[in-house]
């Protein structure tokens, strides 16, 4: 077997284990057939619809809402028992008590790019993650996926080598192929998160953009096609590959904030500094881009170990550095991201069954918490107060 024979024999089996697990967990490997199997206890969904648990049961009892599901408790006396609230009933919720957190009408979606410069720092993992959490939130999401290997899209059921075409990603426009991105918008099964998916062959776009016969500069692009879409939205991530090309250049150009995903090793480091000089040469006053503002940049520290460890070093080191741009919060280690993509169900999305245990995934849910909770209250919500 030559080695040409070889690579695609290992290709094609690992695409089958990619298709059988999805085949699996939800019957079919398209990402029309995921769904969340989470169900939301009363006291949960009142806290993401913003209403008491009183409120929601006053309205059921007077025929406002509907009735809630109720399931058997199950054991020698079993007694009906609710069964929880799926993500589509807390939204209908949030609509009939009017606590929709959508931005302003006189504000725009905030666009956040999370680059990085090398991989694993789990900027990826962040923007996946993160998108789900201010979903669950009710805000109206975005995310776009110009990574070639399509990590981010696979999170959602987009496999670039089973149920993904170049067609379905920004590349036809930003190739002045289409004169807006909604023919490559995808639903989710996340209410109100969107996604733009990748695929292997993004990696065209370093070699074909410079050449292309577009209407805007090549490192405008992006910003131009998100334009189009953007008032669907109150916040629009983009992912991309950990490099100094024209996607990062194009996810910089268009973001409000760039989160810049860094984990706390030195090799990484060096890395953050790499795309810092990008970021400075893009807007330096003697550059010859055109650009039409500048992004807040934050550095959001990653792989966070126990407090005697070296990341945590080096994490002292970066805020010595770099007073005021690593976030306050950064993201702890933790194993129960990779279990997540095993099961096919993140941490937002796993349902009680699914869950290494009560402890863990509560810890893997704190990990995140103040983290997206400063994202969203001091880098987002600024943007809408004007």
């Amino acid at each position: 077997m030559s080695i040409s024979e070889l690579m695609r024999s290992c290709i094609s089996t690992a695409n089958k284990w990619s298709s059988s697990r999805a085949e699996a967990v939800f019957g079919d490997d398209s990402p029309e057939a995921r769904q969340i199997q989470r169900r939301f206890k009363i006291n949960s969904a009142a806290e993401y619809i913003g209403v008491s648990r009183q409120a929601i049961e006053k309205a059921e009892k007077d025929g406002r809402l509907p009735p809630a599901d109720y399931t058997d408790s199950g054991g020698a006396a079993p007694r009906p028992i609710r069964k929880g609230y799926t993500l589509s009933q807390i939204d209908s919720m949030r609509d009939y008590f009017n606590t929709q957190p959508h931005r302003p009408m006189d504000s725009e979606p905030v666009i956040v790019a999370i680059p990085g410069g090398k991989g694993g720092c789990y900027k990826t993992s962040t923007c996946a993650n993160f998108s789900q959490w201010c979903s669950l939130r009710g805000y109206r999401v975005l995310v776009i996926d110009i990574d070639p290997q399509s990590h981010l899209s696979m999170y959602f059921g987009y496999h670039p080598e089973l149920n993904t075409s170049i067609d379905d990603t920004v590349l036809p426009f930003m190739l002045g192929n289409k004169d807006d991105l909604s023919y490559c918008v995808r639903n989710t099964a996340w209410p109100k998160l969107d996604i733009i998916p990748s695929h292997l062959q993004m990696q065209r776009l370093e070699r074909e953009l410079p050449v292309a016969d577009i209407p805007y500069q090549t490192h405008t692009m992006l910003q131009a096609g998100i334009a189009t879409v953007a008032s669907n939205y109150d916040i629009i991530l983009i992912d991309g590959h950990p490099d100094l090309g024209m996607g990062t250049m194009n996810m910089i150009c268009a973001s409000d904030v760039t989160l810049i995903a860094t984990s706390t090793e030195v090799n990484d480091i060096n890395s953050t500094t790499q795309l810092m000089a990008l970021i400075a040469d893009i807007y330096d006053e003697n550059s010859q881009l055109e650009t039409t503002h500048e992004p807040v940049v934050r550095v959001l520290p990653t792989k966070l170990g126990g407090i005697s460890s070296s990341s945590q070093a080096n994490l002292r080191d970066l805020m010595a550095m770099w007073p005021g741009l690593p976030l306050a919060n950064g993201i702890r280690v933790t194993d129960e991201i990779g279990k997540g993509q095993r099961r096919m169900a993140s941490i937002y999305e796993q349902a009680d069954e699914q869950r290494s245990s009560p402890a863990a995934w509560k810890r893997a849910n704190d990990i995140f918490e103040a983290t997206f909770t400063e994202i969203l209250e001091d880098l987002i919500k600024p943007f809408w107060r004007g």
